[in-house]
This record gives structure tokens, sequence and C-alpha cells, in this order.
């Protein structure tokens, strides 16, 4: 993979990384106001910090391919 190419992946990564973190924003503002049982809050929540460790881990690859820890 070309520097380029691995900035624009981590860029891609950020902006995944940006609207997952909304996503559970909004989770727990909708738990908070009743509109989803604890029961789907937790699923959820579980599915989002899932897929957050993954881009993580994936952001933390790209950084270090660009020579950034």
């Amino acid at each position: 993979m070309l520097p380029s190419d691995v900035g624009a992946y981590s860029k891609d990564l950020e902006k995944q990384r940006d609207a997952l973190l909304k996503d559970l924003k909004i989770l727990e503002e909708r738990h908070k106001k009743g509109a989803v049982t604890e029961e789907q809050y937790n699923e959820k929540r579980r599915e989002i910090e899932r897929a957050l460790v993954e881009i993580m881990d994936r952001l933390a690859q790209a950084r270090f391919l660009m020579g950034q820890s």
C-alpha cells in the first residue's frame, strides 16, 4: 500500500470511527428517554463497541504504516 493510500484509508477509518461514536451517543440518548429496552440497548451497544474496537485496531495499523505511532 502506498503512503497516500494509507493516508486515505486512515481518513476513511476516522470517519467510520466518528460515525460509530455518534451512533453510540444517539443510542444512549434513546435509552435514557426509554425509546429502547435495556436488552436492545445492551445488544446494540456491544455491536457498536465491537465495531469500534475493530476500527481502532485498523487505524493503529494504518498509523504504524505511515510511521505515526
